[in-house]
């Protein structure tokens, strides 16, 4: 049966939900610590897959991930009888066909090891970030989602799709007026991760294009980019929680639908389970499905 890791603790709010995802999915889950990873008393070769679910890992202190991204960058313990950095573990169990998957705090710790987007296979140094919402809050609400390449996660999925947000910091920038990134070399890397590493875009529903209007983009993320991917295809995230939307009673229309199915003499005993499911759960028997 396909292995799970799915991280807890520091703050990490969502693993259960997550674990609960991959379950459902046919996944044997188990929910570690942060520490077991950063310190090796977990080890990482044994799982396919690495969730890192979304929450307040360190209560985002510095900003959102930064924390976290630290201790990633400097954690190392002893491995089969060499000293090794726990961030080079990563990205040699991506490099061999492993996946690992962050939601929102997950996918903000990803960008700030440098880890996504890893243009042209350098996870060195981070190239881009994320940051407070244009909104200037926190934001929670069913956004809509363009998948924009194919991704075996994403596979007959229907595209667009909401899925929902809930995040303080979103917003993804490639430069900033006193960010360490020069606007000329931020415009580069911006070119290459919108050929090769994008992921999910936010769109307007009303025409399906991307958008930078808020509610739309709920962060004012440039070029609407919502999701990245690194050049391996193993190691993905987006801001949005496809945790939320596995049955189709987390959306905001089920109970007009079940009172519309009521008043046809359609008793909620007579739904089939399936019926039950909602798209986002795809995502998760993608994954596993795919060690299969």
């Amino acid at each position: 049966m396909v292995k799970i890791y799915v991280a807890n603790g520091l703050g990490i709010g969502c693993h259960a939900e997550v674990a609960h995802a991959y379950e459902k999915a046919g996944g044997n889950v188990e929910i570690v610590h942060f520490r077991q990873l950063l310190n090796g008393e977990k080890d990482l070769f044994e799982s396919q897959v690495l969730n890192l679910s979304g929450g307040f890992l360190h209560a985002d202190l510095m900003s959102a991930g930064m924390c976290g991204a630290n201790e990633i960058e400097h954690a190392s313990f002893k491995y089969k009888g060499q000293m090794r950095r726990f961030k080079e573990l990563l990205i040699e169990y991506a490099q061999k066909g492993n996946v690992i998957y962050g939601q929102c705090n997950g996918f903000q710790l990803l960008v700030k090891t440098g880890l996504l987007p890893g243009i042209n296979g350098d996870y060195s140094r981070q190239t881009v970030t994320l940051t407070t919402n244009d909104c200037g809050n926190y934001w929670e609400a069913p956004v809509m989602h363009d998948i924009e390449r194919k991704h075996f996660a994403f596979e007959d999925v229907d595209s667009p799709l909401y899925i929902m947000c809930r995040h303080g910091e979103g917003k993804l920038l490639f430069y900033s007026d006193f960010g360490l990134i020069s606007k000329a070399d931020g415009e580069k890397n911006r070119a290459i991760v919108n050929k090769k590493h994008v992921l999910l875009k936010y769109v307007d529903p009303t025409n399906i294009n991307p958008t930078q209007k808020f509610p739309h983009n709920p962060n004012g993320s440039m070029d609407a980019i919502a999701g990245l991917i690194d050049e391996t295809g193993n190691i993905i995230g987006h801001m949005a929680h496809p945790e939320v939307g596995i049955y189709c009673s987390r959306d905001s229309g089920f109970f007009l639908w079940k009172d519309k199915l009521k008043r046809s003499g359609i008793k909620a005993e007579d739904l089939d389970a399936e019926i039950l499911e909602d798209t986002c759960l795809k995502i998760f028997r993608n994954i596993v499905n795919h060690f299969r």
